[in-house]
């Protein structure tokens, strides 16, 4: 066998000698000379088999490369303009407005410590320190990482198209494929949530350094450089453990980093993974270290949006871990129509529960993704693209779509990442078919080929745009969310706090009825505790608006029932009491709850009501010490001395 039978291509179709030296696992002594293996031993364990050297691909300018980038770019920014100006929505009051984690930038140990996910809760603080709480920078980032992820799986793209599993194939086409690829990734209205929405900067910017670490081990594996090599390693290692910070799918890393080298770089042969493994197994650092004090945090200790048990975890009570199993099957069997098929997009489903394993909505999914992982399995070697499309879709999804119980049973979200690697098979696949179907036109392939993706993009765009515009105008929103859900309570819910927000409180007291009628069946699985504790106190709140207090009073009350541990709602329920109390003249009633009320927000105004209700109730000395204690910090608030004078000149 020739000395350079099995070499490999490098990242710019060069081939060397030592990367396949390496790749066949041959061993050198301490003095560079080869050693060969007892004659039993290469029996045992026969070497793998050589692959025929590629023709070197065509170099590829950094003009061209630089003018894809920034097209590549335009095109993720420019279709979300319109979401920029949108308020924030659903959890983003939680993560955002209501969260006193975000509101200082130091100690950064403050993140590590309350915080599940450190990095994207810094990233938040960042945007405060900006804007405070005006939405457009939080929208912005959330956009600007998107147009990097583009960037990313750019050059991910160009370097896959260029390894010995696809060179032969689509080397002399990776510069348009990569392209096409990449703009695929950008356009897709799959990703639209993820992008628009602000409480998807965790899937946004995990998905940034499982990219980037992705990138940096190709650039590892592939690159004859030690110097080279050993930065991209290191790179690769800060990325993982970047990545467990923004959220815990980047658990998926070190079996993402083996699946592409055994497909693309050992092309199809386990044995010829071995000069890579170490790579893989220091990317298993970061989950060995961080993943577990996260996963521990994450499902037992509380986080700055509540109790994360109650949501998510091995403390989920709502549903089963096999039900929510059985359910993703047809979850994800959904999420790939919509890859192919992107209409009747929301971002609050009502998808129902499997109860039974022999139910046809467990089983026909079931079916059609065993089928889907075999041919995967079966194909490795000749389509080396489907099988890492559907691993890599399969492994990002593990964590959120398998056996642990997340309150959402669907989210479009959780597929943008998977995106990516679905991705680069769109775009190799665009151009066989064009191949295969018209075989007349391939000496004008390129043409074809950039006119059949310039019709993709623009109807995938245009689906994009309409999403955004929908992110951009929260009524709209919750409007095409109640239309596409229309049994989902919580979506009315958002729906009618949305009205209230913006004044229109009719449409809102309608609104927020039907949900509480709605939520009232129990039938929707959305139908749970905190739902309708929410309902029951924003409807309470309606009530009060429109003086009518005596129906407002058991709304306020049954919500403190259903979701008084929620510090979004309890201080304003036992306010809001506290005032109908202190109409009726209860004025020992109304003090109680307003003092319980200041337990957990602190407020001027209610400090002072506070007084004047215990001076009403008759305990002067407990008004005096209040606005004692109040004037002490708020000297110059008139109302307070006005009542001090009262409370001190009375007998």
């Amino acid at each position: 066998m020739k000395k350079n039978a099995s070499a490999e291509a490098t990242r710019d179709g060069a081939h060397t000698v030592s990367a396949s030296r390496r790749r066949q696992g041959g061993a050198t002594a301490a003095g560079g000379q080869a050693t060969k293996a007892p004659p039993a031993a290469r029996q045992a364990a026969p070497a793998p088999t050589p692959k025929t050297k590629p023709p070197p691909l065509p170099p590829v300018r950094w003009p061209a490369h630089l003018l894809a980038l920034a097209t590549v770019a335009v095109l993720a920014v420019a279709l979300y303009i319109p979401a920029v100006t949108g308020p924030f929505v659903y959890d983003d009051p939680n993560a955002v407005t209501q969260s006193q984690l975000v509101r200082r930038i130091l100690p950064l140990t403050r993140f590590l410590t309350m915080s599940t996910r450190p990095l994207s809760d810094f990233s938040y603080a960042l945007n405060y320190a900006m804007t405070a709480y005006v939405s457009w920078s939080y929208h912005l980032t959330n956009i600007l990482l998107h147009a990097l992820n583009a960037l990313l799986v750019y050059g991910i793209a160009f370097a896959t198209f260029s390894t010995p599993a696809l060179a032969r194939r689509y080397g002399p086409s990776r510069f348009s494929l990569a392209w096409a690829a990449a703009a695929l990734f950008a356009v897709h209205p799959l990703a639209s949530e993820t992008v628009a929405y602000v409480s998807s900067r965790s899937e946004v910017l995990a998905a940034f350094f499982i990219l980037l670490g992705l990138g940096s081990f190709i650039v590892a594996a592939r690159t004859t450089n030690r110097r080279r090599r050993r930065l991209a390693a290191v790179i690769m290692l800060l990325a993982a453990f970047a990545g467990l910070g923004s959220k815990e799918i980047a658990a998926a890393i070190p079996f993402a980093l083996l699946l592409y080298d055994y497909l693309f770089l050992a092309e199809g042969q386990w044995e010829r993974t071995r000069p890579e493994r170490r790579l893989v197994l220091l990317s298993m650092v970061p989950l060995a270290i961080g993943g577990t004090l996260l996963l521990i945090r994450a499902y037992v200790n509380p986080s700055p949006m509540g109790e994360y048990g109650s949501t998510a975890g091995v403390g989920f009570e709502r549903f089963s871990r096999s039900e929510y199993f059985m359910t993703q099957f047809g979850v994800i069997t959904h999420y790939l129509r919509l890859v192919v098929l992107p209409f009747g997009q929301t971002f609050d489903y009502d998808w129902p529960l499997a109860k039974t394993p022999f139910d046809l909505a467990v089983v026909l999914p079931f079916l059609l993704l065993v089928g889907l992982v075999v041919l995967a399995v079966q194909l490795a070697r000749t389509q080396p693209l489907f099988t890492f499309a559907v691993g890599w879709t399969l492994l990002i999804l593990a964590p959120t779509s398998s056996l642990l119980p997340i309150a959402d049973l669907a989210v479009e979200r959780r597929m943008y990442l998977p995106l990516a690697g679905i991705a680069l098979l769109a775009a190799a696949w665009l151009r066989d078919v064009l191949e295969f179907a018209l075989p007349a036109l391939r000496e004008r392939l390129v043409i074809a080929y950039a006119a059949l993706v310039a019709i993709v993009l623009a109807a995938a765009g245009t689906l994009t745009l309409q999403r955004a515009l929908l992110w951009g105008d929260a009524i709209a929103l919750h409007e095409d969310g109640v239309a596409k859900a229309p049994t989902n309570p919580r979506v009315r819910l958002n729906l009618g706090v949305t009205y209230l927000n913006t004044g229109n409180r009719e449409q809102a007291y309608r609104t927020l009825l039907e949900a509480k009628t709605i939520y009232d069946s129990h039938e929707s699985v959305q139908a749970f505790p905190r739902i309708g504790a929410f309902i029951q106190y924003n409807l309470g709140a309606v009530m009060y608006s429109r003086e009518e207090y005596d129906r407002a009073e058991p709304e306020l009350r049954r919500s403190l029932e259903l979701g008084g541990q929620y510090l979004a709602l309890r201080p304003m329920a036992l306010m809001l009491l506290s005032r109908i109390e202190a109409r009726r003249a209860d004025w020992k009633g109304a003090a109680r709850d307003m003092k319980e009320a200041l337990q957990y927000q602190d407020n001027p105004e209610w400090r002072v009501d506070l007084a004047q209700m215990q001076f009403n109730s008759g305990d002067r000395a407990a008004a005096q010490k209040t606005l004692k204690n109040f004037l002490f910090q708020n000297p110059n608030h008139e109302r307070a001395k006005a009542l001090a004078a009262k409370v001190n000149s009375a007998k």
